[in-house]
């Protein structure tokens, strides 16, 4: 019988789940196809896992998991393997840092002509990737797929907080239809109610600072021990940045900005004006 493969539990977070898996394996006294046949899956793909080269379904990485005795912990591992292995199929290599700094952001401010990503309905996103895909390629579902994912950090037990600036140009241009655009922006108006999730419009009679005339998307998070970061888009390149030189233009940026827009209350009354006055069947919703 060949000697078993050396294992590298640093090179990556699925091989050290493969790892676990063999050491768990053994301790059951399972050979890998013994193991396989539990599942079932062949011994070459348990062989395959456990070398980090391969990555079980949710449903095989829940059964081996139980077979094991993982307590979880192993399925909870493959999902975020598989969750990484989704992002990097599915985002630009640019966005990767910003995406790895949005779950660890106690703070996320936003300015873009859009409505932002964390809460985007899934036929608004579907709208928007779609039309992103004819120039740019990639799956549209898997891209909704992932969008609609990242937005359960706004669903937790400590959410972080999230406050956007709009620019007016977002309420009233059409992405989809008026159906898609009424229940997008009745859902920026349920979203407002939670405590730490805030909406203020940029009106078109206020001029974006700093000579700017458009911009993409630009974020800024803060980070539990770290300094702020900021992330900005175009749709064509983007770019993370973390040096402070580089931040605290992007910060001076929208502490003017946040210095022009309307408050709380007046953004969601003219979000509800631009709903029931431009958006057609909105009576409907």
């Amino acid at each position: 019988m060949p000697a078993a493969k050396e294992l590298d539990p640093l090179r990556n977070l699925a091989s050290l789940a493969g790892k676990m898996l063999r050491d768990r394996r053994k301790t059951a006294k399972l050979t890998q196809a013994q193991l396989g046949a539990l599942i079932p899956l062949s011994q070459g793909m348990i062989a395959g896992i456990e070398l980090g080269n391969e990555v079980p379904s949710p449903e095989a990485g829940q059964l081996l998991d139980s077979a094991v005795g993982g307590n979880g912990e192993l399925a909870a591992m493959w999902h975020h393997v598989r969750k990484d292995l989704q992002n990097q199929t599915t985002y630009p290599a640019w966005s990767q840092p910003y995406l790895n700094a949005e779950v660890q952001a106690t703070r996320i401010q936003h300015f873009a002509n859009i409505a932002p990503g964390l809460v985007q309905t899934e036929d608004y996103a579907r709208a928007i990737i779609n039309s992103g895909v004819k120039l740019f390629g990639g799956n549209a579902e898997d891209k909704v797929e992932a969008r609609m994912e990242r937005q359960k950090i706004l669903d937790g037990d400590n959410p972080p907080w999230f406050w956007s600036i709009m620019d007016q140009a977002a309420l009233y241009r059409v992405v989809g239809s008026h159906d898609v655009m009424c229940l997008q922006l009745t859902h920026l108006l349920e979203l407002s109610e939670r405590p730490r999730i805030t909406f203020r419009i940029l009106p078109f009679n206020r001029e974006i600072p700093g000579g700017v005339t458009s911009i993409g998307a630009m974020l800024i998070l803060a980070r539990p021990g770290k300094g702020e970061a900021v992330y900005w888009e175009s749709g064509l390149n983007g770019a993370f940045l973390e040096t402070p030189s580089e931040v605290e233009v992007y910060r001076s940026f929208y502490d003017q900005l946040d210095l022009d827009v309307l408050n709380p209350q007046a953004s969601t009354d003219l979000i509800r004006k631009a709903r029931e006055e431009h958006h057609a069947h909105c009576e409907h919703h």
